[in-house]
């Protein structure tokens, strides 16, 4: 082994700036000086290749702060009061971990008796829908948004990417009225749970102006998509005795049920506040519910009556209840 190379390194020098070797030891930019403008020419930080230890040359007291950009883990840096802060930081990532373990676990737990206790079969949903979803009711967006909003509220619905761009789709944001009376091609696919002022040409968060709805998008636990029709059924079931657990055990308001045409049922509930919406968006993943349409009214969702692009199903709707 060079007699220059350290039996055991302490310290990774792609954290550190300005490294250079020289001699018999390795200079680089005391990141404790960096932090008070200081060691501009880089040279403070100093390690002995001899013996892997290193100091700042100005203040050794700096040597945890080295330690803390750049020592190794799984290494001793030598300097006791560093050691001891790698320790304590360890223990709390430990801890970390251990919480996140013990949650995960008592979610699943959770999630198993929720599962049994709100059992919620297709029937039933559709039996206790208060509006009879009959024929080409069930796959009609017009009746959708007539039940979900205000005849004068201005709603957006069109494709992902119809938005902005100068305002040239200006015209996928029209009353609900106005929408009522449009010839079906001329609505969807997706449709965002938000009211809009008038005028309104980009689908930005900034211009939302109401948020009566949250939509909860019910895809499946993360990592275990449903693949077979067997996994597609017991996907349902699942979902659906979630859904009547967030309606009838936590008192939320459903609003609207319907299948999209692939994996997810999207549940719209009545907005139930933002603290009561947080606490939900912490535990969501757990529960099969994917994030991105928690918290952000701006993005869009599927309306009934649209032929989903991946599977060729139609979207439909399951549940329905008229007004706010």
């Amino acid at each position: 082994m060079n007699s220059t190379t350290p039996e055991t390194p302490t310290l990774d020098l792609h954290c550190l700036e300005n490294v250079r070797q020289t001699g018999d030891k390795t200079t680089f930019r005391c990141p404790a000086c960096a932090n008070e403008g200081k060691d501009r020419t880089g040279n403070h930080g100093v390690i002995f290749l001899a013996s892997g230890k290193f100091t700042c040359v100005v203040d050794p007291q700096h040597r945890s702060e080295i330690w803390k950009r750049a020592g190794l883990k799984g290494q001793r840096s030598g300097h006791p009061r560093a050691d001891r802060l790698t320790s304590r930081q360890s223990k709390r990532e430990r801890l970390i971990q251990q919480g996140k373990d013990s949650l995960h676990r008592a979610l699943e737990e959770r999630r198993r008796e929720l599962l049994e206790k709100y059992a919620w079969d297709f029937a039933e949903v559709w039996e206790e829908s208060p509006l009879r979803l009959e024929g080409a009711e069930a796959d009609d967006p017009r009746l959708f948004l007539e039940c979900l909003f205000p005849s004068e509220a201005t709603v957006w619905t069109g494709h992902e990417w119809e938005s902005g761009q100068a305002g040239r789709h200006s015209h996928h944001w029209r009353t609900v009225a106005e929408w009522t009376t449009a010839h079906w091609e001329e609505l969807g696919p997706m449709v965002s749970p938000a009211i809009w002022p008038e005028g309104t040409t980009s689908r930005t968060a900034r211009n939302v102006i109401a948020v009566p709805y949250v939509v909860l998008d019910f895809d499946g636990p993360p990592g275990r998509p449903p693949r077979t029709d067997a996994d597609m059924k017991r996907h349902v079931v699942e979902c659906l005795a979630l859904i009547n657990w967030l309606k009838n055990g936590m008192g939320w308001r459903l609003s609207a049920l319907l299948h999209t045409g692939s994996k997810s049922l999207h549940a719209w509930f009545q907005h139930p506040g933002g603290e009561i919406l947080a606490t939900l968006k912490d535990v969501a993943s757990e529960l099969g519910i994917d994030l991105s349409l928690i918290g952000h009214p701006e993005h869009p969702a599927r309306l009934p009556g649209q032929v989903h692009r991946k599977t060729g199903q139609m979207s439909r709707l399951w549940w329905l209840r008229s007004g706010l």
